[in-house]
């Protein structure tokens, strides 16, 4: 039995999901680290940097607005993955070698796809209306805590006093 158990089977789906959507997450990271200015390289290893010291202090500070969108782009994704495991549940006797459902692999919109256009003799439409609008709300919910905690802080925090001194009629 290949994919029998609850953490077999979610390790492959999880393993596919991986694979499929690494090259794209590479180009992005890629890209990004492509468009910082090679000047600030130069000018951390004339001043002594080592490699660790300009990842942390120069890259990592540069990449983020792109790790949050490949983090918010993936996190959505794997919210909304339907594809790999309805494949896998789709024929299981190809997969699990013994005929049964791999229940433990079913996304949040296999579940509504099933309530709305299952094979069940009454649709639940109005129940899986709902759960899309929870998820929708739970990604809406989960993107906004990736920008608060990806956020420029140094950027959030000049932005807070240039709002104080307004309001304590300060410059405008």
């Amino acid at each position: 039995q290949f994919i029998d158990g609850v953490w077999q089977s979610r390790g492959v789906v999880m393993f596919i999901q991986t694979w499929m959507w690494f090259g794209n997450t590479m180009i992005m990271l890629m890209s990004g680290i492509q468009g910082i200015n090679p000047s600030l390289f130069e000018a951390a290893s004339i001043d002594g940097a080592s490699s660790g010291q300009v990842f942390r202090k120069i890259t990592l500070p540069l990449l983020t607005p792109i790790m949050a969108y490949t983090l918010i782009t993936s996190m959505i994704g794997g919210l909304q993955m339907y594809d790999i495991p309805f494949n896998i549940n789709q024929y299981p006797s190809l997969v699990a070698f013994n005929g049964t459902y791999v229940r433990c692999t079913q996304t949040v919109l296999m579940y509504v796809n099933e309530l709305a256009f299952g094979k069940s003799s009454i649709k639940q439409i109005g129940v899986a209306s709902a759960i899309s609008i929870l998820l929708f709300i739970v990604t809406t919910i989960l993107s906004i805590i990736i920008f608060y905690m990806m956020r420029d802080k140094d950027a959030a925090a000049a932005a807070e006093a240039k709002k104080l001194a307004r309001k304590a009629g300060g410059t405008r």
